[in-house]
Protein backbone atom coordinates (compact mmCIF):
# COMPACT_ATOMS: atom_id res chain seq x y z
CA UNK A 1 0.00 0.00 0.00
CA UNK A 2 1.20 3.64 -0.46
CA UNK A 3 3.19 4.45 2.30
CA UNK A 4 1.50 7.79 2.87
CA UNK A 5 -1.71 6.00 3.94
CA UNK A 6 0.57 3.60 6.00
CA UNK A 7 1.74 7.17 7.74
CA UNK A 8 -1.40 8.44 8.60
CA UNK A 9 -3.00 5.12 9.74
CA UNK A 10 -0.17 4.69 12.18
CA UNK A 11 -0.34 8.90 13.17
CA UNK A 12 -4.44 8.20 13.53
CA UNK A 13 -3.20 5.17 16.14
CA UNK A 14 -1.51 7.05 18.33
CA UNK A 15 -2.89 10.28 18.16
CA UNK A 16 -6.36 9.45 18.00
CA UNK A 17 -8.45 6.37 18.76
CA UNK A 18 -8.62 2.90 16.90
CA UNK A 19 -9.97 -0.41 17.16
CA UNK A 20 -8.32 -3.14 15.86
CA UNK A 21 -9.49 -6.33 15.13
CA UNK A 22 -12.61 -7.55 12.75
CA UNK A 23 -14.45 -8.91 15.64
CA UNK A 24 -14.22 -5.75 17.65
CA UNK A 25 -15.52 -4.08 14.29
CA UNK A 26 -18.18 -6.01 13.55
CA UNK A 27 -19.46 -5.58 17.33
CA UNK A 28 -18.70 -1.66 17.01
CA UNK A 29 -20.79 -1.68 13.99
CA UNK A 30 -23.75 -3.91 15.85
CA UNK A 31 -24.16 -2.08 18.92
CA UNK A 32 -23.92 1.91 17.43
CA UNK A 33 -22.44 3.15 20.55
CA UNK A 34 -19.62 5.23 19.26
CA UNK A 35 -19.69 5.94 15.84
CA UNK A 36 -16.65 5.14 13.91
CA UNK A 37 -15.84 7.79 11.25
CA UNK A 38 -14.09 5.22 8.93
CA UNK A 39 -13.08 1.47 8.46
CA UNK A 40 -10.17 -0.43 7.18
CA UNK A 41 -10.80 -3.66 5.63
CA UNK A 42 -7.78 -5.77 4.67
CA UNK A 43 -7.34 -7.18 0.63
CA UNK A 44 -7.08 -10.82 2.01
CA UNK A 45 -9.92 -10.83 4.90
CA UNK A 46 -11.58 -13.86 5.23
CA UNK A 47 -15.04 -13.65 2.47
CA UNK A 48 -18.02 -13.96 5.17
CA UNK A 49 -16.16 -11.43 7.75
CA UNK A 50 -15.53 -9.31 4.57
CA UNK A 51 -18.96 -9.08 3.90
CA UNK A 52 -20.70 -8.79 7.00
CA UNK A 53 -18.16 -5.49 7.76
CA UNK A 54 -18.65 -4.02 4.18
CA UNK A 55 -23.19 -4.57 4.71
CA UNK A 56 -22.70 -2.89 8.11
CA UNK A 57 -20.77 -0.35 7.51
CA UNK A 58 -23.03 0.73 4.58
CA UNK A 59 -25.60 0.51 7.11
CA UNK A 60 -24.07 3.07 9.26
CA UNK A 61 -23.24 5.02 6.19
CA UNK A 62 -19.39 4.66 7.77
CA UNK A 63 -17.00 5.13 4.50
CA UNK A 64 -14.56 2.38 4.11
CA UNK A 65 -11.20 2.20 3.40
CA UNK A 66 -10.17 -0.70 1.07
CA UNK A 67 -6.49 -1.53 2.22
CA UNK A 68 -4.60 -2.85 -0.86
CA UNK A 69 -2.30 -4.81 0.93
CA UNK A 70 -2.49 -8.11 3.66
CA UNK A 71 -3.75 -8.09 6.91
CA UNK A 72 0.33 -8.59 7.97
CA UNK A 73 0.97 -5.49 5.88
CA UNK A 74 -1.87 -3.33 7.84
CA UNK A 75 -0.75 -5.11 10.57
CA UNK A 76 2.43 -3.94 10.36
CA UNK A 77 1.23 -0.04 9.01
CA UNK A 78 -0.36 0.70 12.93
CA UNK A 79 3.38 -0.84 14.09
CA UNK A 80 1.75 -4.10 15.42
CA UNK A 81 3.39 -8.03 15.66
CA UNK A 82 0.24 -9.69 14.60
CA UNK A 83 -2.42 -9.90 11.57
CA UNK A 84 -5.06 -7.30 11.28
CA UNK A 85 -8.11 -7.81 9.02
CA UNK A 86 -10.20 -4.80 9.86
CA UNK A 87 -9.45 -2.03 11.88
CA UNK A 88 -12.21 1.46 13.18
CA UNK A 89 -10.90 5.19 13.44
CA UNK A 90 -13.05 6.13 15.85
CA UNK A 91 -10.90 9.42 16.29
CA UNK A 92 -8.48 10.34 13.20
CA UNK A 93 -6.54 12.75 15.53
CA UNK A 94 -3.64 14.56 14.16
CA UNK A 95 -3.70 12.36 11.05
CA UNK A 96 -5.39 13.39 7.60
CA UNK A 97 -6.64 9.83 7.03
CA UNK A 98 -10.21 11.50 7.09
CA UNK A 99 -8.78 14.14 3.39
CA UNK A 100 -7.52 10.85 1.75
CA UNK A 101 -10.94 9.00 1.60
Amino acid sequence: MSLNLDSELYLAFKSGKVVLGAKKVIKLLKTGGESPKAIVLASNAPSPMKEEIEYLAKLANVPLIKYQGKSIDLGRAFKRPFFVSAAAILDPGESKIMEML
